[in-house]
């Protein structure tokens, strides 16, 4: 049975410098929430058949990523300012204690790893879907090198612009963020369609390969697009139920082990 509907709400970000955001919020009564950081260039509205879908007692965000929330002009590359709008909905936050889940879609992958390595207390698990862990198709490198052509910038979109400025931030980022992903403690899944146009299915392969194997499980979904979220959300919510239970199992075991003198 599907939960309430979802509305947009305003709350502040604590980046280095407060921000004003938006997120689309879909209440759920029960203890876990899914935080979700969408790709780039950022945009709620496709995710939402995934808060449509969601189970009744899952709460659900879908943050505007800073830069890209109403009225944002200014570009915020760093992965550090990227996760601190989550901040405000992980436990001990204005919108209450719950425990967390991140999904992370495309460029919004990295960032969900990173909340859940930034915050292992409070991220109790991890879905990465169609993630951006290397480079995106080569025809899609194109289309980011069309900016720098001669006399183009003036016609190039602003949002165009942001995202250029995001891509090329990150690969300076990726690295350390990966040298650090065998650390992980949270369960992860790992979601990528096998006709993903955008970012290739070796990119979740190359996840795979740096993520601890007792954490990390790979779900490769045939017919797959870049566009999951959309395509086939309910997958998407049996991935979080997965996750959400791996991670219950795991608090189980820890409870269950006898003390050590």
């Amino acid at each position: 049975m599907f939960g309430s509907s979802f509305q947009e709400i305003s709350y502040t970000a604590p980046l280095s410098a407060p921000l004003e955001n938006d997120a689309f919020h879909r209440p759920g009564e029960g203890d876990w929430r899914v935080i979700v950081f969408p790709g780039t260039p950022c945009n709620k509205l496709l995710f939402t058949r995934l808060l449509w879908t969601a189970p009744a007692d899952l709460d659900m965000v879908v943050l505007s990523r800073p830069g890209f929330g109403r009225g944002q002009a200014q570009v915020y590359p760093d992965f550090d300012e990227q996760v601190a709008a989550a901040k405000p909905f992980l436990p001990g936050g204005e919108f209450g204690d719950k425990k967390i889940v991140t999904l992370g879609v495309s460029y919004g992958g990295e960032l969900a790893l990173k909340a859940a390595l930034d915050f292992p207390e409070a991220v109790k698990g991890v879905v990465t879907v169609a993630a951006l862990i290397d480079e995106p198709h080569d025809y899609a490198l194109e289309l980011e090198k069309l900016g720098d052509v001669e006399g183009i910038q003036p016609y190039v979109p602003n949002r165009w612009l942001k995202v250029r400025k995001e891509i090329a931030g990150r690969r300076a980022q990726i690295g350390p963020l990966l040298d650090r992903a065998a650390k992980i403690e949270a369960p992860v899944e790992v979601i990528h369609g096998d006709f993903d146009a955008i970012v290739p299915k070796s990119n979740a392969q190359k996840l795979m390969r740096v993520l601890p194997k007792e954490r990390a499980e790979l779900e490769i979904i045939p017919g797959g697009t870049h566009y999951l979220e959309l395509q086939y959300p309910r997958r998407l919510h049996k991935a979080i139920g997965r996750v959400i239970e791996r991670a219950a199992c795991n608090r189980r075991k820890a409870r269950a082990k006898p003390p050590e003198f």
